[in-house]
């Protein structure tokens, strides 16, 4: 097995596991738990954003596709710094996962990424993250 899949399924682990403490131990604050959650999930957003980037390619409109993820990610961080809702911004950002999943399952249809990638990987485990962090936001 690649690599690549085993880091990528093991970063679903600190979710599982602060959905298992906000849910049934309760060692850690709510609020701690809903921030890193963001944190993790802002930062895997970026790096799906950056697989679009391909430098051997001058292609403007999928740079920019690769930046926005990254865009995103800081406008979300900066408003959970001012003490915006936390299971708004929760939600905005499975929204953007599955947007973002559903508009590179359509690049990949053009045959622009591997089938195999989106089967194997993306599909569930965006589907998992989602999940978690849906499962995240109702704990307050």
């Amino acid at each position: 097995m690649n690599i690549k899949y085993v880091i990528s399924y093991l970063g679903l682990a600190p979710f599982l596991y602060l959905i298992l403490d906000g849910y049934f131990f309760g060692y850690l604050d709510i609020i701690f738990i809903m921030n890193i959650s963001i944190y993790m999930a802002c930062i895997i957003f970026t790096f799906i954003g950056a697989y679009n980037w391909d430098f051997k390619k001058d292609n403007f409109i999928l740079e920019l596709y690769g930046f926005l993820p990254s865009l995103f990610s800081m406008i979300i961080l900066i408003l959970n710094s001012v003490g915006f809702d936390k299971i708004i911004l929760l939600n905005c950002l499975v929204l953007a996962f599955l947007t973002q999943l559903i508009i590179d399952l359509y690049i990949t249809l053009r045959e622009v990424f591997p089938m195999r990638y989106y089967i194997r990987l993306r599909i569930p485990i965006t589907t998992s993250l989602c999940l978690s962090l849906v499962m995240l936001s109702k704990l307050i």
